[in-house]
């Protein structure tokens, strides 16, 4: 008898955890357990089941309240833990309806209203099917929409993040300019306002806006726009004299992605220097009063 020990295809743990959606499931638990922000989830879980049955007994407006709580719990739990949202809002909603069940037996069973003032239940119910009735009631609502609003606001925080970061790694935003009546008006632009001015001029033309960055701290902006398939680079500069550095440096750009395309805008003028430089050149130039121009056609 011989035994095989030709190479067989092994399979890791993970990859058996991908195709296995329950283990990946329970791994996906496991992993969102041990990132779990108990410090964070025991304080929303305390103050949920405190105001859950407090707002239902005190009736009236704070009635109104207890639809909001379980949901505006997970709202403020997403905005501050890292990740795995709908645990979190689980997790949170589960014990703060431990909180809420001993705040109600607290309510009906040691206090002198009793059932009567705990509200949602007939007058003359034994006190414990009032109890089980309420718990029920504030358990399945905090535990749900804890979870809901947790997940819908995490979701919503990752993308503001994503664009935070996407923002950030840009060198900032830009900023959407007051109203331009006159070639004046774009002189006293800032960068990121003569940035979002252009960019929106462009694609009224047709052009397809593609990126952007502040370039050498918010001394020029670039602009990377498409128009009928053909990469299109845009310098922006506010600087009370545009140099031949601007050109220069834009043509090693421009050279090194391939674009034949180049354009650089400032909100002033261009030094004589720089109008040379640009001559016979594939970069064109225009000034704020041009501009201005295009944007009155």
């Amino acid at each position: 008898m011989s035994i095989d020990v030709s190479d067989q295809p092994q399979t890791t743990p993970q990859e058996e955890r991908r195709a296995n959606p329950v283990a990946r499931f329970f791994g996906e638990i496991r992993a969102g357990l041990r990132e779990i922000r108990w410090i964070i989830v025991l304080l929303y879980a305390i103050a949920g089941g405190l105001l859950m049955p407090l707002s239902l007994t005190a009736g009236g407006i704070a009635g109104f309240l207890a639809g909001i709580v379980p949901v505006g719990v997970g709202l403020l739990l997403a905005r501050n833990v890292p990740g795995h949202y709908a645990l979190h809002g689980f997790l949170t909603g589960a014990l703060a309806s431990v909180v809420a069940a001993g705040m109600l037996w607290y309510f009906i069973f040691q206090t002198q209203f009793g059932v009567s003032g705990a509200g949602m239940v007939e007058p003359g119910t034994p006190p414990w099917d009032a109890w089980l009735v309420l718990s029920g009631f504030f358990g399945f609502s905090l535990i749900v929409f804890c979870t809901f609003g947790a997940s819908t606001a995490g979701r919503i925080e990752e993308r503001n993040r994503a664009l935070r970061d996407e923002i950030k790694q840009r060198g900032g935003a830009l900023e959407r300019p007051s109203a331009i009546r006159e070639p004046d008006d774009i002189r006293g632009l800032s960068l990121p306002q003569l940035g979002y001015y252009v960019n929106n001029l462009f694609k009224k033309q047709g052009f397809t806006f593609k990126d952007y960055r502040f370039l050498h701290k918010d001394k020029y902006l670039d602009i990377w726009l498409e128009y009928k398939d053909e990469p299109w680079h845009l310098r922006l500069s506010v600087a009370d004299k545009v140099a031949p550095g601007a050109i220069e440096s834009l043509l090693q750009e421009m050279k090194r992605e391939g674009c034949t395309k180049g354009v650089v805008i400032t909100s002033t003028e261009f030094t004589p220097a720089a109008i040379k430089a640009a001559k016979d050149r594939p970069v064109a130039l225009i000034d704020g009063a041009t501009l201005y121009q295009i944007a009155e056609k």
